[in-house]
């Protein structure tokens, strides 16, 4: 195990924290005050109301992203299903988890099947046009994964070489616009057992994922190592445009996560476990 990795990972993680804190509005709910009229409140589906009256908020996840969201003895469990869970709580409603493709989540959301998305979702531009995003509620970096001893230490020595990712995500994005023209990139719907034991057995060179789920996979499999770091990302929950009101009050949950320390000791917490079990 990169025990530097480690330890650079949960520093980043702390640093990240503050600086989302830092980011972030203060007081969300309190401070924007531009609430949405009454008619655009009954039209939405995940208004607030919506959901209360319907007693429960329904989260679309994608659970192949360990520590975030994964399968543990039949439930889906994870820093991502924990962070939903306590929306759910603010809203006093249960809460109901789906899982399904991380590439149909967007359209899934969009369509009114579940209230919001939470499945490590970076922001970006193209995904701002189709939905609404909290305030982020980590900073992360992607990385590269490979063998150890496979002389992979650069974008450079990518080309030419089979390189895995994970379908709708910022990593495959990244892998098509900066390798597309030089490397082979093999597509999967997950990154656990697939992308994995494809980098075991020799099918691909390398596989692309986010940093924390990096973490986990080195973890588990000590003939890897992590080669290459992309730039800093941040993930929020994604909803429909319409559900202004919605956002306001998971905004104040994530801040509160973040302002008293509950949202690093959650991460931690997470990545802990899957490091010593």
């Amino acid at each position: 195990m990169d025990y530097k990795f480690v330890v650079g990972l949960l520093i980043g993680i702390a640093v990240g924290a503050l600086l989302l804190l830092l980011l972030a509005p203060q007081q969300p709910a309190a401070v924007q005050q531009q609430q949405t009229t009454t008619t655009q409140q009954q039209t939405c589906p995940t208004s607030v109301n919506a959901i209360k009256k319907r007693g429960k908020l329904v989260v679309g996840t994608s659970a192949d992203w360990p520590p975030y969201e994964y399968v543990d003895n039949g439930k889906i469990v994870g820093i991502d299903i924990d962070i939903a869970r306590k929306i759910a709580e603010k809203l006093g409603v249960d809460l109901e988890v789906r899982d399904m493709k991380f590439s149909a989540l967007i359209e899934a959301v969009k369509r009114g099947d579940i209230d919001i998305v939470i499945a490590d979702m970076s922001i970006t531009p193209e995904r701002e046009k189709q939905v609404l995003f909290s305030i982020p509620y980590q900073a992360d970096s992607s990385v590269v994964i490979a063998k150890r001893g496979s002389q992979i230490k650069s974008v450079e020595d990518l080309k030419g070489r089979a390189i895995g990712v994970q379908v709708g995500t910022v990593q495959e994005d990244w892998a098509v616009k900066t390798l597309g023209n030089y490397s082979k990139i093999v597509r999967y719907d997950k990154v656990y057992p697939y992308q994995v034991e494809a980098l075991r057995k020799g099918d691909l060179d390398a596989i692309v994922v986010g940093g924390v789920v990096g973490k986990a996979i080195i973890s588990r499999f000590p003939e890897f190592e992590p080669v290459y770091s992309l730039g800093v990302r941040y993930s929020a929950v994604a909803m429909p445009l319409c559900a202004h009101d919605l956002k306001m009050e998971i905004d104040a949950v994530i801040y509160d996560m973040l302002q008293t320390g509950e949202m690093e000791r959650l991460i931690s917490s997470w990545i802990e476990r899957w490091l010593y079990s």
